[in-house]
């Protein structure tokens, strides 16, 4: 059992030199301008996504990463997104949080008809409210999206500032593809945060699977700020945050205690085990 955790440690060690599986999820995704419009293309499609060293999962994903990429957009700038199917069945995307007009929700047979295999469709919006959101399918979701197809929607505010950070990190949390991950990793291959002495880190919690996981940082404190992206009106303080599913939340840790800190799912049956560490267990380096 020791030499089991001891090994598990050590490619999770070396995975944050070199990473030791193929793929990187949530990578920020380019985007050209048009008279002021913000225009990103994502395309849905079949992948072999590798979540821990050698363990291959059957996905759905865009732009073929798993979460997808993470589209950084600004508050009450004007956004196209290009989508197109590339599956064996139909799809649609929702833009969960966004107050989008109505035609542009991505809810098939409600507010459009799906984007048949081989099909495209164009979204377009205003963004707003600013905040920590997320996209994903709305059309078969319950397979679509617990299989890959879901990714970060950042939208930066205009109006109201949000509290400064040195590091801005993403948490994704799913319990479909492959077991349960931490951007679309399960532990060793999981990211390990990163941050120096007297740094304010901000972690942005996202959560696209069917269960509630209270995530626990050892060593340093949350200060929460926001859920669902809106601004809390009375922030806290906790060490153990519970994100349920398709919750939001935003906080700013202090680094403030040197060290290796643990930093993982605390239902402890998604993260250790007889064999080591699994799953959602990461870590945050304090130098």
């Amino acid at each position: 059992m020791d030499a089991h955790h001891r090994a598990g440690v050590e490619a999770f060690e070396r995975n944050r030199v070199n990473p030791i599986t193929e793929g990187i999820g949530a990578v920020e995704a380019p985007f050209r301008m048009e008279a002021g419009r913000r225009i990103f293309e994502l395309t849905a499609a079949p992948l072999r996504w590798e979540v821990a060293p050698g363990q291959w999962a059957d996905a759905l994903a865009y732009n073929g990463m798993v979460p997808g990429p993470t589209l950084r957009i600004v508050e009450g700038e004007p956004v196209r997104v290009v989508v197109r199917n590339q599956l064996d069945q139909s799809t649609s995307v929702h833009w969960h949080g966004q107050r989008v007009p109505n035609v542009m929700d991505g809810v098939t047979f409600v507010t459009q008809d799906p984007i048949p295999p081989g099909g495209s469709f164009v979204y377009e919006f205003t963004p707003g409210p600013a905040g920590t959101h997320m996209y994903h399918s709305h059309h078969n979701s319950a397979e679509q999206v617990t299989k890959g197809l879901a990714g970060p929607l950042l939208v930066e505010p205009r109006s109201i500032p949000e509290p400064a950070a040195d590091r801005d990190y993403l948490f994704v949390l799913n319990d479909g593809l492959g077991g349960f991950t931490i951007n679309g990793k399960g532990f060793p291959a999981t990211p390990a945060y990163a941050a120096r002495q007297g740094e304010r880190v901000r972690f942005r919690f996202l959560n696209y699977g069917a269960l509630a996981h209270p995530i626990h940082l050892h060593g340093l404190t949350f200060e929460v700020f926001a859920r669902d992206g809106y601004l809390l009106s009375q922030p806290f303080r906790c060490d153990t945050l519970t994100i349920a599913p398709f919750e939001r939340w935003d906080a700013i840790v202090v680094a403030d205690n040197p060290g290796a800190w643990a930093f993982h799912c605390h239902v402890l049956s998604h993260a250790e085990g007889p064999h080591g560490m699994f799953g959602m267990f990461s870590a945050l380096y304090v130098e």
